[in-house]
């Protein structure tokens, strides 16, 4: 549907991309990415129009997931998640808030919704520096919570997390000891 990779592929890619940021000392951000109210634009506008938004707005995003190791997939209904490498956070917050100005930008109508009358998202960014003591799992977990966060501050927006606040995991799947309990 989106011309994007499976989350299979994604998550293979991201465990090899982690090893080689571990490697090499790199950064690396898990950009998470949610179309807002998505469920009532299916319910208003119908699946094959809901799918057509979901394309649309997977092509928008991809347009800023283009450097050579850079992925991008569906991970969800109405949720992409784009890995991006060897950037820091205010790279990474640039580019996620790029994308979602291009999102709104791209005036996707969105009738009879009280958020918007076009289709937004909401991004949550992790930026992480990959150690071998700490998991992907972890980090993909860190940029849910920006996510979390940037729905429950009004949507259409970005919030960003790194290395600083994975203490703030309370299921401590960042530290790959403790994801072994």
């Amino acid at each position: 549907l989106t011309r994007t990779k499976n989350r299979r592929a994604f998550d293979e890619y991201l465990a090899r991309l982690w090893n080689q940021a571990t490697e090499d000392s790199r950064a690396i951000a898990i950009v998470l990415i949610d179309v807002d109210h998505f469920k009532a634009y299916n319910g208003r506008h119908g699946h094959q129009a809901g799918d057509q938004a979901l394309r649309r707005v997977a092509e928008t995003v991809q347009a800023f997931v283009r450097r050579p190791l850079d992925v991008m997939e569906r991970s969800g209904d109405a949720a992409l998640v784009a890995l991006l490498y060897d950037i820091d956070r205010g790279q990474a917050m640039n580019i996620a808030n790029r994308i979602c100005r291009a999102v709104e930008e791209s005036a996707i109508e969105q009738r009879g919704s009280k958020a918007s009358n076009k289709v937004t998202i909401s991004v949550g960014v992790a930026v992480i520096e990959p150690t071998i003591e700490r998991s992907p799992r972890g980090a993909l977990q860190l940029a849910d919570q920006a996510l979390y966060e940037a729905k429950a501050k009004g949507r259409n927006r970005v919030e960003c997390m790194d290395n600083s606040e994975y203490g703030m995991l309370v299921t401590g799947m960042f530290s790959k000891r403790s994801s072994r309990r």
